[in-house]
């Protein structure tokens, strides 16, 4: 594995400056814009099966704000569904990823949806694949 992605696995505190996590935190707050609701992300870089994996976490279990679905929800969280980090000299860090919703009912069926996907690439995030994104 490269050092620079090693560098982010070792040193969590560099991925928020590297991989530009302000500009992504905001996207996320838009895309998950409950009113009266804050939800507070985590992200991480971690070695994978075969390759290098970002992960975008809620820390918060949504159980409590999932409205009527909280009567057959046992967990209710937002998380990573797929993920790859890379990065070469001439083009930096790429990322991409798709923020999931991930829930299990009280009988133990367990599912999720997706919510958006993401990129990053000329630390720059974009947003894509989410709902109302053809009215934008």
């Amino acid at each position: 594995m490269q050092k620079e992605i090693q560098n982010l696995i070792a040193h969590p505190e560099a991925i928020r400056e590297e991989l530009n996590i302000d500009q992504l935190s905001e996207l996320i707050r838009n895309a998950t814009a409950i009113w009266g609701q804050s939800i507070t992300m985590r992200y991480s870089v971690r070695e994978g099966r075969t390759a290098a994996r970002f992960d975008a976490e809620a820390e918060q279990d949504l159980v409590s704000s999932s409205g009527i679905f909280s009567n057959v929800l046992i967990k209710c969280r937002i998380d990573t569904f797929g993920s790859e980090i890379t990065y070469t000299p001439e083009d930096g860090f790429k990322v991409w990823f798709t923020l999931h919703l991930s829930y299990q009912h009280f009988e133990g069926g367990e599912n999720g949806m997706n919510i958006a996907s993401f990129r990053f690439e000329n630390r720059k995030w974009t947003m894509f694949r989410f709902k109302g994104e053809d009215q934008e």
